[in-house]
């Protein structure tokens, strides 16, 4: 009696290792059909929007007002030569801030110097050229600028009349914001 015992005790342990063996392969089964679909599961959503707009360009003003040419000889041998840069024309202002450099394009005689003036004090002119000045579009403004020119005959080397044009450039660019 005792060996029927005994197989009943070893065919209830394999139908547990059975059952076992299933059920793992089952969850096994489950999880692989699970991370498969889990790209669809947890998929992003991606939307295209189109924003539609309308808008106009700022109109940037900047004008210069100058006075006629200069002749400046060995008897005349200073000359002023102004110009004004407004951020305004008539009634119309800019309605961007703006910055800008003069610059005097010409290649000088030595017996000629250049002294720059901006509303009657003088300012930092190297090379020919002035840094970044900015005017701003909050309000009317009006620069006033003497470019002084003086023709000294004892620094010249040449002992003909030097004819040469002085062309002044106003460079501006649209301040950044």
């Amino acid at each position: 009696m005792g060996k029927i015992q005994i197989t009943k005790a070893k065919d209830s342990k394999e139908k547990k290792d059975k059952k076992i063996k299933t059920i793992t392969i089952l969850l096994l089964i489950f999880f692989v059909i699970l991370l498969l679909l889990s790209g669809y599961t947890f998929a992003k959503s991606i939307e295209a929007t189109t924003i539609n707009a309308n808008a106009t360009i700022a109109e940037p003003i900047l004008v210069i007002e100058n006075n006629p040419q200069l002749d400046i000889t060995a008897s005349q041998n200073t000359g002023t030569y102004i110009f004004k840069v407004k951020n305004y024309n008539n009634q119309k202002q800019t309605e961007i801030d703006l910055k800008y450099y003069i610059q005097v394009i010409s290649d000088l005689d030595k017996s000629i110097e250049l002294k720059l003036y901006e509303n009657g004090k003088q300012i930092k002119f190297e090379n020919n050229k002035t840094d970044y000045i900015k005017i701003s579009k909050d309000s009317k403004k009006e620069n006033e600028y003497k470019l002084e020119i003086t023709y000294n005959k004892d620094k010249s080397v040449s002992v003909n009349d030097i004819i040469q044009q002085i062309q002044v450039k106003v460079h501006t660019e649209q301040e950044k914001a």
